[in-house]
């Protein structure tokens, strides 16, 4: 099962593939994905704190996805956790977003604490076998990400409905949230440059 679900989306991007090609070199491309991971977890986290009021547990698209109780790691561990032991590359953490986006919107899905780590390895198994040319097993991911290997399973193959096998990401998409996460991660530095200096911030409305 787990080699025929590969291959029934695994497909090598041109856009992802030339950006590979462009980067320097593979240790410096894992640590702008950390730094990306930072943001990101950040986004989400929020985006969880959010949809504490609203636990729709009793959805059925949801339900493969939901953990009894919320994770002991943090998201931001988690996520870096991820791509730490994956050696993946910095494309990997903006792919992930707009997935998750994706679902979000299309199925009107409230993530939450509960949620939002199955979530995520999903959309990073997802991602990496789709973008990849090499990667590791399920079994491996599924180590990784803290659950059994039949749930690992499960959980690409529900994502990849929820998804409806759509994973090609066009670069105009691709270049829109590459562009805000850079933005971001510049106004979080600029604001560590001010805190470090006790100046004070009296531009935190400026995108």
């Amino acid at each position: 099962m787990e080699e025929n679900l590969s291959s029934d989306y695994s497909s090598k991007n041109s856009l992802y593939s030339s950006n590979i090609e462009n980067s320097k070199t593979k240790k410096e491309e894992n640590e702008k994905s950390i730094s990306f991971a930072k943001i990101i977890s950040e986004l989400l986290t929020d985006i969880c704190e959010e949809g504490k009021s609203n636990l729709d547990s009793k959805s059925v698209l949801l339900k493969p996805f939901i953990s009894k109780k919320i994770p002991n790691i943090s998201l931001s561990d988690y996520i870096e956790r991820l791509l730490k032991y994956s050696k993946t590359f910095n494309e990997i953490m903006i792919i992930i977003l707009i997935y998750l986006d994706t679902i979000c919107a299309k199925h009107k899905i409230n993530l939450n604490y509960y949620n939002i780590h199955k979530f995520v390895l999903a959309s990073f198994i997802v991602a990496i076998k789709f973008y990849e040319d090499d990667y590791y097993s399920i079994s491996y991911y599924a180590k990784l990400g803290g659950v059994s290997k039949k749930e690992a399973i499960n959980l690409e193959y529900e994502f990849l409905n929820l998804m409806d096998f759509q994973l090609f990401v066009n670069q105009q998409l691709y270049e829109k949230y590459y562009n805000n996460l850079f933005s971001l991660q510049e106004e979080e530095d600029d604001d560590i440059f001010y805190d470090d200096f006790n100046y004070e911030d009296n531009n935190k409305d400026i995108n």
